[in-house]
């Protein structure tokens, strides 16, 4: 039986011209992704050594302190870990809280062992500046509430600081407000990442989910358009044609003469 080959040329073609824009956008966004080293696109290559603390600060107060104000400001919480590190020029106890299946976090003098506020705006700007290591100023500071979706910081505790320095690489450090801890970096090569990544996963709004319809869709479309190609080699092949004329005369030949 001898393949439609007009067939398969025209489903090839129509597939093509569906898949084609698409393919084109996955293999330049793969290159993209390939030139950059994830630590650049994460600006892990201008950050700065983590704090560590200082061997003076021996005579600490107990973390029972700590945990007994905490009892009574938050009686319903569930305390699920403490952790002694560096906040600035301070030693601090951060305290992981659970309540009402939601986390928190809250901050004590380690010196102390009194509860202190939030993070304030100039401790945000101190804090993002010592995570970064260029000497560059620091051109705006904003409190954020609550992310866009598909905003460049997204899935991370609110309230943050955003810290934005006047650097050429377009750096933003976010700086959470309720235990100090810096929990994103963006900058240009980020954003340019996360513009590509948006068309290689095809989620053009959240820009984190590649399990839906869309990308299955043309991931299929380009899996069939790839096999139709080779399917269409196959069968209009001069060497493969040759081989198949040469087995069609054999044939005939042994075959008995009526």
């Amino acid at each position: 039986m001898r393949l439609p080959i007009r067939t398969i040329r025209k489903v090839h073609r129509y597939l093509g011209l569906i898949i084609g824009i698409q393919l084109l956008l996955w293999t330049g966004s793969g290159l993209f992704f390939s030139l950059n080293p994830i630590e650049k696109v994460r600006g892990e290559h201008l950050m700065a050594p983590p704090p560590v603390l200082s061997p003076d600060d021996t005579l600490l107060a107990s973390p029972a302190q700590v945990l007994q104000e905490l009892q009574q400001r938050f009686p319903e919480a569930e305390v699920l870990q403490i952790t002694l590190r560096p906040l600035l020029d301070r030693p601090v106890y951060e305290v992981t809280l659970r309540e009402n299946e939601a986390l928190r976090f809250a901050l004590a003098d380690a010196r102390t062992g009194k509860l202190r506020p939030p993070i304030t705006e100039t401790e945000a700007i101190a804090i993002a500046k010592a995570d970064f290591i260029p000497e560059a100023p620091v051109a705006a500071i904003e409190y954020l509430t609550e992310a866009p979706r598909g905003s460049e910081f997204r899935n991370s505790p609110l309230p943050v600081y955003r810290v934005v320095f006047d650097h050429p690489t377009g750096t933003r450090i976010y700086v959470a407000a309720a235990n100090g801890r810096v929990t994103a970096r963006r900058n240009d090569t980020w954003r340019w990442f996360d513009f590509f990544w948006m068309f290689h996963i095809m989620d053009y709004r959240d820009r984190d989910n590649f399990n839906h319809l869309l990308l299955q869709g043309f991931s299929l479309f380009g899996l069939l358009t790839v096999l139709s190609g080779f399917v269409l080699w196959a069968v209009t092949s001069p060497t493969l044609r040759g081989r198949r004329k040469r087995v069609r005369r054999r044939a005939s030949a042994a075959s008995p003469q009526a």
